[in-house]
This record gives structure tokens, sequence and C-alpha cells, in this order.
């Protein structure tokens, strides 16, 4: 064995001849670490970094973990490392054990996953053969290299976010649910056909998407586990299919869609 091999190093030093697997291997990477060594200060943050992992997964975790985990008051105990971890359960476990918790979960589910997504990425990335062709993986900005896929995830993440904060009006919560069509590929009515006319019935649940007490703001994050998070997981294969790879060209920051 070498003592100090940093096998990061030495595989960036090796030109990337797939570059968009290698950018989603590293993001990959970057997430788990977050996950295992950090944690995270809120739910709310962990309702975001969940978000990402629908894509570093490439969608390969099935919706029902991820409303699982976000609402599993002993798993957020875990993963929450500020404080508030103590409003999920008034005698938390050690931060020690709990990093333990963080890191069996992601060899247990978040790897294997982020494998599947890799494999799944890997027939449709394309290799850049010449020399002048080459893309070095620290200037690729887009997910996967992919224009498409990272527009759809950037929405994804203001619908997140927008439902995180509540609505100022039912107007402005009619437009939010209108844009789930596209955040999700219409894939919603796949997890609750009727959220819609359900919203309308329920006063209470109005009452939540519209109010701004703190109990409304949990209680936001509940439905955003429980109807985004698994919504969001059946949209990145589908998209994939028709999906394009593109590289950034630094001299204009111009998109130029690749011709192998």
């Amino acid at each position: 064995m070498v003592e100090g091999l940093d096998l990061d190093a030495l595989f960036a030093e090796i030109d990337a001849a797939r570059p968009s697997l290698d950018k989603l291997h590293r993001d990959q990477q970057e997430a788990i670490d977050r996950f295992v060594q950090e944690g995270f200060a809120t739910r709310r943050e962990f309702l975001l970094w969940l978000q990402e992992l629908v894509w570093n997964s490439m969608g390969r975790l099935h919706g029902n973990w991820f409303a699982k985990v976000a609402r599993d008051e002993v798993v957020l105990s875990c993963v929450i490392t500020s404080e508030k971890r103590r409003h999920y359960r008034q005698t938390p476990v050690s931060l020690d054990a709990a990093a333990t918790v963080r890191r069996r979960m992601a060899k247990k589910f978040i790897r294997p996953a982020c494998r599947a997504g890799y494999r799944t990425l890997r027939k449709d990335a394309q290799e850049y053969v010449q020399e002048d062709n080459r893309v070095d993986v620290d200037d690729v900005s887009m997910f996967a290299m992919r224009p498409s896929l990272q527009t759809l995830k950037d929405r994804q993440t203001v619908a997140l976010r927008k439902l995180l904060d509540g609505f100022n009006s039912e107007d402005a919560l009619d437009r939010w649910l209108h844009h789930l069509d596209d955040v999700t590929l219409g894939e919603l009515d796949r997890i609750d056909a009727d959220l819609d006319w359900r919203l309308e019935m329920e006063r209470t649940a109005r009452d939540v998407l519209l109010g701004d007490r703190a109990d409304h703001a949990r209680q936001r994050e509940q439905l955003a586990a429980f109807y985004l998070l698994p919504a969001f997981s059946l949209t990145p294969e589908p998209m994939l299919v028709r999906s394009q790879e593109a590289r950034e060209e630094s001299d204009n920051q111009q998109l130029e869609a690749t011709q192998i």
C-alpha cells in the first residue's frame, strides 16, 4: 500500500473521455460527503439536499424512500446536526452515533442508488475521442452536461422552495399547482391525481399552505416530503431519453452541441 495516495487527485490528472459521467460521479461524491460528514442544520436543508439526490441517483431511489426518511423522527434526529435535532427526539443519540447512522445509510441506500444512477447515464454518455474536443470537468456547470436536465432540476428547486416558504394568496397557490405539471412532467398524477381538489376541499391543508406560523412551516415540509420528492423522483430517467449532451465553450460561455 502507498501511504498518502490521493485517488481524487490522481484520477483528475487523467483526461475524462466521458466528462458527463465524471461530472455526475463528482456531484455524487460531494453529496455523499456532505450527508455523512456534516449533516444538516434544518429539515428544510435536508429536503433540498434530497432533491439534489433525486438527480444524483437519476431517480433510482423509490419515491417512498424520500417520503419516509424526510418524515421519520429517528432519521431526522440523526441527519440534523444542529440543536434542532431535539425537535424530533427529546434525547437524541450522540453526534458520533448519529454520524455512524448517516454513514450506514449512505452505504445501504445512497451509494447503491448513485451507482444505479451512474449506470443509467452511462449508456447515454458521449465519448470525446479527439484531443481538441476534450472537456475539462472543472469547467462543466450543467448537470450531466445536459441543458434540459439542468433546467428541470433548477425549476424543481424553485418549486420546492416556494412550497416550503408558503403562499400569500390562493391565486399564488393555484399558479404553483399549475407549474407542478411542468416540474414533474405530469408525473404528479401517479402520486395523487386529486391533489388540486384535495387542497381545495380540505381547509386545514389550505391554512397550512397559506399560513405563516412555525407549525405551518413544519407541515409544509411534511407535504414536500410526501408529494413533491416522490413526484420528482419519477422525472430524471424519462427526461434523459431525449436530452442532448452539450459542452460549454469557455470563450463565450455559450453552449455547443456535441457532434461525436
